[in-house]
């Protein structure tokens, strides 16, 4: 997949977490930062551009920001909304990219770095405006209740997305990659509504299949919200480098 942009949002509260680095996307697993993790992942895919839409502690993550080094170009964007749902992030970072299509990721989720390369092999099927990266592991996941679950039918199509439902099939990975229509859903949820989050974008594109699910497959990922969930991400990374 070529593929030169990306967005990380990291505008949250983190309050769950309460990272010490004073910054959730800041918080270490191993040596490095989830920032670092992501830009290097990201990096190896060939991204040139990553943009960071930020709300919450915005200075800390901003000064941090400055002082990396990175071969991609790094861009910081405030989503002063940043208490309201995730979509409004997604809409600011994407204001900041002019490619019609761009990785997606929450920031505060850890990836073996191993998953970025099989990652860059995705290729959309013809008429697909997103796509969310799934796992059916589920016996590998730490919080299940905290988890975003999907449900899909016999035939492959989204049947439901969301924290409380039952039965499912996948968990809710947090990467996408977007192209235009994703946003345009986003758009349209924001004016009907308000408010807007990747799940309206997914249940839009999906009942016009315009969107798919891919599996990571044995690659392992933690969303990094609780201190409980951080020393499980630094088990995950432990067991990698070993």
């Amino acid at each position: 997949m070529n593929c030169k942009h990306a967005v990380i949002l990291a505008a949250g509260l983190g309050s769950r977490l309460d990272a010490p680095e004073g910054h959730k996307l800041l918080a270490v697993i191993g040596e490095q930062s989830l920032l670092q993790h992501h830009l290097d992942g990201f990096s190896e895919m060939g991204v040139q551009k990553v943009v960071i839409v930020s709300g919450y502690k915005a200075q800390d993550l901003n000064a941090a920001v400055l002082a990396y080094e990175s071969d991609i170009e790094i861009e910081v964007v405030i989503n002063r909304d940043y208490e309201k749902s995730n979509g409004l992030s997604v809409l600011s970072g994407a204001s900041m990219i002019p490619d019609e299509h761009f990785w997606l990721t929450m920031g505060d989720h850890y990836f073996e770095p191993r998953f970025y390369s099989a990652l860059h092999t995705y290729s959309p099927a013809k008429g697909i405006e997103g796509m969310l990266v799934v796992d059916q592991k589920l016996d590998t996941i730490y919080d299940m209740p905290d988890a975003t679950k999907v449900r899909l039918d016999g035939t492959g199509k989204l049947e439901a997305i969301s924290k409380e439902i039952a039965p499912f099939d996948l968990v809710d990975c947090g990467m996408f990659w977007v192209k235009g229509g994703f946003l345009k859903t986003l758009e349209r949820a924001l004016k009907l509504s308000g408010d807007c989050s990747t799940s309206d974008a997914v249940k839009g594109l999906s009942a016009k299949d315009q969107f798919e699910f891919w599996d990571l497959g044995h690659h392992l990922w933690q969303d990094v919200d609780t201190p409980g969930a951080r020393h499980h991400a630094e088990k995950i990374n432990a067991e990698i480098v070993r």
